[in-house]
């Protein structure tokens, strides 16, 4: 018989983890769509003669968001340890819906010239700076809600929001090449699914109205003091722990957006499976790798975060070469392999959260993991799907994208092995 007192906590958690998933993937939701229609937005915006060149500006669109987001990292990390964890996740949601859906109204390069490339850059860098600190603020908020024998299982839903957003745009951008025509799809079918974001406003009210800070935090305001410098606090005496988590996330940062955006249009371009059938592929796996992130984040409580995810990550990088070889065979091998390298990745990601989390105290933890995790995600992911692209163009070997993730799987394989699992640096 459940307790009253037990329900309660349940089913507070349950609203907490509804609310973050909500949120947070809506904030990824715009970065699926981006990366589903990158072939077409670099045609629209940046219309090179060679279509690699106008692939490769596209994701350097894409890439100018990611490096803002360390900026966004120490504004929003520093809203969260001093006024509160809520109120940075709230202001994420609406910095990251409201530009979203302006992306419906931009105008082309055919209506505005070069000046339509200069605003759909500047909307990245807003986006950017909003995701500096909402997924960072979830995977706290969430940490920080979380039983300590339950932060692998319930921190993961952070990581499962991010690839739910991603679902959600790769479900809607899928939807669309049935329903739609290429043509009616570049002309004005591709504004659709931007728009819809404008729904993020609405969840961000409801996360302002229904949900409190961690009691954990709560607490630890209470006796924290106000004169106390955040930043100069942060760098004096936990430059290691940053360190660490940079180390730690090279493969998060490498691995996720060659998964996630690079992929999809490898499929598409670079194997001429075509649109729909790589947006089948894609959707089909990445539902998957939602799922398989909670069971890797369940898995982690029992059998311990740093030995799973070194034996993810080495196993990863053993086995990503053959998988990219096989994914050249053809779309049904190509989505078994796919599945492969999700399957690994997932053991390696699931208890990411947590982990990072665990290595800061809790008064500079957020603004802690946000500039870490931020600053890895910017010079380790944010040109990884560029970097891939040109790497094939350049060598003419379309298996190449594989090396990336070889050498981010060994260098944070050796940040996994130096760490010590639940120690704060």
């Amino acid at each position: 018989m459940i307790s009253k007192k037990a329900a309660a906590e349940f089913s507070q958690m349950k609203r907490i983890i509804m609310s973050c998933i909500a949120g947070s993937a809506l904030e990824w939701y715009d970065f699926a769509l981006y990366g589903y229609f990158a072939a077409l937005l670099g045609r629209l915006f940046f219309p090179f003669e060679d279509s690699f060149q106008q692939l490769i500006a596209s994701f350097g669109a894409f890439a100018s968001g990611l490096i803002a987001r360390p900026i966004g990292a120490v504004i929003f990390g520093y809203i969260g340890d001093i006024w509160g964890r809520k109120k940075a996740m709230v202001i994420s949601i609406y910095m990251m819906a409201i530009p979203t859906a302006a992306m419906a109204l931009l105008p082309t390069y055919e209506y505005l010239g070069i000046w339509s490339g200069v605003i759909l850059t500047l909307i990245r860098i807003i986006q950017g700076l909003a995701l500096g600190g909402g997924f960072t603020g979830t995977m706290v908020f969430l940490y920080e809600h979380s039983d300590e024998s339950r932060r692998g299982t319930y921190s993961s839903w952070a990581p499962f929001s991010l690839v739910f957003g991603f679902v959600l745009g790769a479900v809607i951008a899928t939807s669309s090449s049935f329903v739609l025509s290429d043509n009616a799809i570049e002309s004005w079918g591709w504004r659709v699914p931007f728009g819809l974001s404008f729904v993020g406003t609405f969840i961000a009210k409801y996360v302002q109205n229904r949900l409190s800070d961690p009691k954990e935090f709560i607490d630890a305001q209470a006796k924290k003091s106000k004169k106390e410098p955040l930043l100069k606090n942060l760098f004096a005496h936990h430059w290691r722990a940053l360190i660490l988590v940079v180390v730690i996330d090279i493969l998060t940062a490498c691995g996720y957006f060659l998964l996630s955006v690079f992929i999809p249009t490898y499929f598409d371009r670079i194997l001429g499976f075509g649109m729909q059938t790589s947006f089948l592929i894609t959707s089909i796996n990445m539902m998957l790798f939602a799922l398989l992130i909670l069971l890797g984040g369940w898995l982690s409580d029992r059998l311990g975060k740093r030995k799973q995810m070194i034996v993810a990550s080495l196993a990863l990088a053993i086995s990503v070469y053959p998988l990219f070889l096989a994914m050249q065979t053809g779309p049904l091998a190509a989505a078994l392999g796919y599945f492969g390298l999700i399957f690994l990745f997932s053991m390696y990601y699931g208890p990411i959260p947590a982990t990072i989390c665990s290595v800061f105290p809790i008064k500079t933890r957020l603004i802690g993991v946000s500039i870490a995790h931020n600053f890895a995600m910017a010079v380790f992911g944010a040109y990884a799907p560029t970097l891939a692209t040109y790497l094939i163009k350049w060598s003419g070997d379309i298996s190449i994208p594989a090396a990336l993730f070889v050498i981010s799987a060994l260098l944070t394989s050796a940040g996994l092995y130096a760490w010590k699992e639940e120690a704060s640096y």
